[in-house]
Parts: structure tokens; C-alpha cells; sequence
């Protein structure tokens, strides 16, 4: 696996964004927030990030505890 040194873009979310979401986007976007590490973006290209942080919060969202 090679190993990328440049990093995606991460969109920024303003206080307008957030306050037109629903809950279950703002649990998304925190969600995202958890994968958007230092390691992550050395480690996948940008596609492959894209997917593993689609997969990332997938998850969570059908494994959180109710």
C-alpha cells in the first residue's frame, strides 16, 4: 500500500450549516469528524478516503446504542 504524504481537503462547516441540520446529519458530521485524523489522511489516497470514511460512519450509524 503506498502511502500519500497530501492530505484531502476537509470541507468546514459554519454555524448556518449546522443549525439547518437535523439530528441525524449532525451525528454524521460528528461521525466524520471522529475519522478525520492526522493518520487517516497519510494513509488512504483520496479516493480510497472518500470510501473508508463512508464505511466509517455507516457503521456507526447502524451499530450506535440506542
Amino acid at each position: 500500500m503506498q502511502i500519500f504524504i497530501e492530505a484531502p481537503a476537509k470541507p468546514k462547516m459554519t454555524d448556518k450549516d449546522i443549525r439547518n441540520e437535523s439530528g441525524l446529519q449532525k451525528l454524521a458530521a460528528y461521525y466524520q469528524s471522529l475519522f478525520d485524523i492526522e493518520e487517516n489522511f497519510n494513509y488512504y489516497s483520496t479516493d480510497e478516503y472518500q470510501n473508508a470514511k463512508r464505511k466509517f460512519v455507516k457503521y456507526l450509524m447502524n451499530n450506535r446504542a440506542l
